[in-house]
């Protein structure tokens, strides 16, 4: 089963998603591995969104860590500190001052509340 993950990992990584597509369609689900029984249905649905060579050609970041540490770093700092409750509206607002100011777009945010 391993050489057949990364085989399908491999196809994935050089923009082959149909070859794959076409290979799962053959692919009995009760037989795909533990934790992948919905692999041919998300490659499906997400066939125009794993487009990888495309978007390394472009120096677009194609996996999580950037966002990850992002995450941490503008919205877990404010909404995860001692004794600080948030209600959903209000932890959204903060996100989004947040994420404006770490994306150097705070002037965005002068020029809405000056209107």
């Amino acid at each position: 089963m391993v050489a057949w993950a990364e085989s399908i990992i491999d196809k994935i990584d050089n923009g082959k998603a149909d070859e794959v597509i076409d290979e799962l369609r053959n692919v009995d689900e009760v037989k795909l591995p533990v934790g992948v029984p919905n692999l041919k249905k998300y490659i499906i649905n997400n066939k125009e969104r794993i487009k990888y060579p495309e978007y390394i050609k472009k120096d677009y970041l194609i996996g999580s860590g950037a966002i990850e540490s992002g995450h941490k770093g503008v919205i877990q700092q404010r909404l995860k500190q001692p004794g600080v409750r948030w209600n959903k509206s209000g932890g959204q607002y903060i996100a989004t001052l947040r994420t404006k100011n770490a994306s150097n777009q705070w002037d965005s945010v002068r020029n809405y509340i000056a209107s």
